[in-house]
């Protein structure tokens, strides 16, 4: 609307002009040199706007022939670009049936198509390389990749996944922990980095990580408690033998992320036994047994009790007080009535236990009772070879090798992270199932 309306006005200016030119007219005269000329006020005007029209005309048609050109070429560079994509279809399609021959060939005519953008190639030729192994080669492309802002995180994950195969956990997660940092939604990017840390014993590393996952929602809030606690668990133990105070503040962040967690318990109990602090070991033994009595703890607060001296039968009774009609519980009470020679108060306890099958903890009990009370060895004998035919005991599993072994790690020995659960094989079968 306003070009047109420009345009009305200078038709109309230019009609009043050549209105006026003609009703008035007047002579035009020109020196150039030694000449002159001259010529009429109308003839002047009709040369004029015949100028202002080739003019126009001209740059009329030189616009309109660079627009129809730049349309052309642009036509041509679409064209290219959909050639382009189109043979890097095909090429992937040869890379998914694993014909690295075809594969490269359409490769090679992507390139030419697509010379100015080459993520793409460095794409197919990571995947092509992957098939053939070439792994020294991938590598560079890899590198070549975390150079461009489109391909960056390939070339990262790249890069961590290589080191990782060749177990140098150190750059993978240097890599992992870039990449991490640009894009942390990446899938299973937060468990690798998790693993790799264990395995490198970078617990600080495994509580920032887990701090930015939860604010970025990849783990939900019980995720972050449980994997945070096995950090500050770690950082105890290793703080342990120099800093014992250290220990005690990080066992108890621990502690207070995953209450009540045996192998938890059984640190804060050793460190608090290595403070020489009686009284509080005591106070401590009867709260976690009071709040969750189990065989697992049970064989902790043996070993605490037997190493600090607190075997007296008088304390046991204190400590399960508040539970003395459980099993576990009697079964304590078993242990340290054997150990302290108690015989009516073993036999007392273990006589409802016995039953048809007794478990090998039962029957071993029975053998220590028979040899110790009434020195009979037969009798003892007998029930070591019932024992040995018996249910086996809960032991630390690895809910994902399958591999028992005695002591809880945040790093099972077959090499899994947090994957020990406290059960029978049997046990662990069902709840996969």
């Amino acid at each position: 609307m306003y070009r047109l309306s420009i345009f009305v006005l200078q038709f109309l200016l230019l009609i009043i002009a050549l209105t006026f030119i003609f009703t008035n007219p007047f002579i035009v005269s020109l020196d150039i040199g030694n000449l002159k000329y001259s010529f009429s006020s109308n003839l002047f005007a009709v040369v004029f706007i015949s100028f202002i029209f080739l003019l126009y005309l001209v740059f009329y048609l030189f616009f309109r022939s660079r627009l129809s050109l730049g349309k052309y070429f642009l036509k041509n560079k679409y064209n290219k670009i959909e050639k382009g994509y189109l043979h890097f279809v095909d090429a992937m399609i040869a890379v998914a049936n694993k014909d690295n021959k075809t594969a490269l060939k359409s490769h090679n005519k992507m390139v030419s198509y697509l010379k100015d953008d080459p993520s793409l190639s460095l794409l197919l030729k990571s995947e092509v390389l992957k098939i053939e192994k070439k792994f020294p080669e991938l590598n560079n492309i890899y590198e070549d990749m975390i150079k461009s802002k489109k391909t960056e995180t390939l070339g990262y994950r790249g890069l961590m996944e290589q080191n990782l195969r060749n177990q140098d956990y150190h750059h993978a997660f240097l890599y992992g922990e870039k990449l991490f940092s640009i894009n942390p939604n990446i899938e299973k990017l937060y468990d690798t980095l998790i693993f790799i840390a264990a395995k490198t014993k970078n617990w600080n590393q495994i509580i920032l990580l887990s701090d930015k996952a939860f604010s970025n929602k990849i783990i939900n809030k019980n995720d972050l408690n449980e994997n945070k606690s096995v950090g500050f668990y770690e950082i105890a133990k290793i703080k342990y033998d120099s800093d014992i105070k250290d220990s005690l503040k990080n066992i108890l962040k621990a502690l207070d992320l995953k209450k009540n967690f045996p192998p938890y318990v059984k640190l804060h109990l050793e460190i608090i036994a290595g403070l020489n602090d009686k009284r509080n070991l005591k106070k401590l033994i009867k709260k976690y047994w009071s709040s969750n009595p189990s065989s697992l703890l049970r064989s902790i607060i043996i070993k605490i009790l037997n190493d600090n001296d607190l075997t007296n039968i008088k304390f046991i009774n204190e400590i399960i007080k508040n539970n003395a009609g459980e099993e576990e519980s009697k079964k304590l009470l078993i242990y340290f009535a054997i150990k302290n020679s108690n015989w009516d108060v073993a036999r007392k306890n273990i006589s409802g236990m016995i039953g048809v099958n007794p478990s090998k903890e039962i029957c071993y009990f029975m053998s220590d009772i028979e040899l110790g009370e009434n020195n009979d060895k037969q009798k003892s004998d007998a029930w070591i070879m019932r024992a040995e035919n018996a249910s086996i005991e809960d032991t630390w599993i690895c809910r994902i090798s399958n591999q028992t072994q005695d002591e809880w790690s945040a790093l099972s020995n077959s090499g899994n992270y947090n994957s020990l659960v406290w059960t029978t094989h049997k046990m662990l079968r069902q709840n996969n199932n």
